[in-house]
């Protein structure tokens, strides 16, 4: 999911959760998005403009394009994949 369509579906209100995930490979933060859809609750991932995951290299770039989008609060997860 790219930013644009995360500040529709912000505005809609039909996001539910948003979540930062530290990811070791590539080094950097991620961010997945639950949100309500005509067929049930879907998860994805914020993505680049060209495609791929975006990737931020601190928890602070996160919280301003959030921030950006009209995302009000979000989620930390610093576990450890198995």
């Amino acid at each position: 999911m790219q930013v644009p369509k995360l500040k529709v579906l912000v505005e809609a209100g039909v996001v539910h959760d948003v979540e930062a995930i530290y990811q070791p490979d590539p080094v950097g933060w991620t961010v997945q998005i639950a949100y309500a859809s005509r067929t049930g609750e879907r998860r994805e991932a914020l993505e680049r403009q060209r495609g791929g995951a975006r990737v931020f290299a601190t928890l602070d770039a996160v919280a301003r394009c959030l921030a950006a989008a009209g995302v009000a609060r979000f989620r930390v997860n610093l576990d450890e994949p198995p």
